[in-house]
């Protein structure tokens, strides 16, 4: 009984935090557009970036997410944006590898 209790919880967690995950895929990044997006946009949009790589009055935000699937393969999704010292969108790039 202890057992299935355990997994009931597993699957309970799992399912509260997938929603606080915002989706992250290439799709997604499509919303924004150069010149007129800013940070906020894609804040709210994508959630907290993973890593905030800016020099030189550049910001370089990038979101990263990992899926992995029970049977062996998955995915990794990579967003990275680079905003002006304006804080409007200057690039972006979005890149998904699917692994069997």
């Amino acid at each position: 009984m202890d057992r299935l209790r355990m997994r009931a919880f597993s699957i309970i967690c799992c399912l509260a935090l997938a929603g606080c995950v915002k989706p992250t895929d290439c799709n997604t990044v499509d919303q924004l557009t150069v010149g007129t997006s800013t940070v906020q946009d894609a804040n709210a949009l994508l959630g907290k970036p993973t890593r905030n790589l800016g020099t030189n009055g550049t910001s370089i935000l990038r979101w990263e997410s990992t899926t992995h699937v029970y049977t062996g393969g998955g995915s990794s999704t990579v967003i990275q944006l680079t905003f002006g010292p304006d804080g409007k969108l200057v690039d972006k790039s979005c890149t998904t590898v699917i692994t069997p």
